[in-house]
């Protein structure tokens, strides 16, 4: 037989213990949105910037620029030159099809090692990729890849101040573009419309300048 002192207390209690189970409903029938740990995740939707399934592609930077800018270097582009070689080298594995196009760089600001040390590829629309073979600078050349001697030397010489690196591409590509770690792309057809015509014929150097 229960005591009139316990009926007492569970009357006392008997209030919660009624409410307790409709918290735990009303707890559990709240949105997922408002649920601890995990706001902010369930309620976001396909449509969400987040789930965006591809970035627009930046926009590539005109070589013909008077000065660009890109990872705290400050260059602009001199010459972009055409030849059969590289002052007489060419890579091992050059294919036929192929010749040697030059870059030389004027650097206005910046480290000159540090941007000598950076690996700057060249690609064409179809995203394959060309390193560089040769870097010139100083007076100096030095070998990026395995090379070998041509009996025809090519006659372009970069001012010693500046810095040069040889890509082997197609000649018949008229969409090239500068890759640079940070990701910025320099798009080089400014030059290479220009050269078209000339870079056509074979046998001849074609260098065209933005003003030496």
């Amino acid at each position: 037989m229960v005591k009139p002192s316990h009926l007492n207390i569970i009357s006392l209690f008997l209030p919660f213990m009624i409410l307790i189970p409709c918290i735990i409903c009303a707890f559990l029938s709240v949105p997922d949105v408002f649920h601890p740990l995990t706001t902010n995740f369930l309620a976001l939707s396909p449509e969400s910037p987040i789930f965006s399934a591809e970035m627009p592609a930046q926009k590539a930077i005109p070589a013909s620029q008077a000065s660009i800018t890109i990872g705290g270097f400050k260059f602009r582009i001199v010459e972009v030159v055409f030849d059969e070689t590289a002052m007489g080298f060419t890579p091992v594995n050059m294919a036929a099809g192929n010749w040697v196009m030059f870059v030389e760089f004027e650097l206005l600001t910046g480290n000159k090692d540090d941007f000598k040390s950076l690996e700057v590829t060249v690609s064409n629309d179809s995203g394959q990729k060309s390193n560089a073979f040769l870097l010139i600078s100083n007076g100096m050349m030095q070998m990026l890849a395995n090379v070998t001697m041509k009996g025809v030397s090519s006659d372009y010489k970069p001012l010693e101040d500046n810095v040069t690196w040889a890509y082997v591409v197609p000649k018949s590509v008229d969409k090239l573009y500068l890759n640079f770690p940070t990701g910025e792309r320099v798009d080089l057809a400014p030059f290479l419309k220009s050269s078209r015509s000339a870079a056509s014929k074979p046998g001849l150097l074609f260098c065209f300048s933005g003003g030496k």
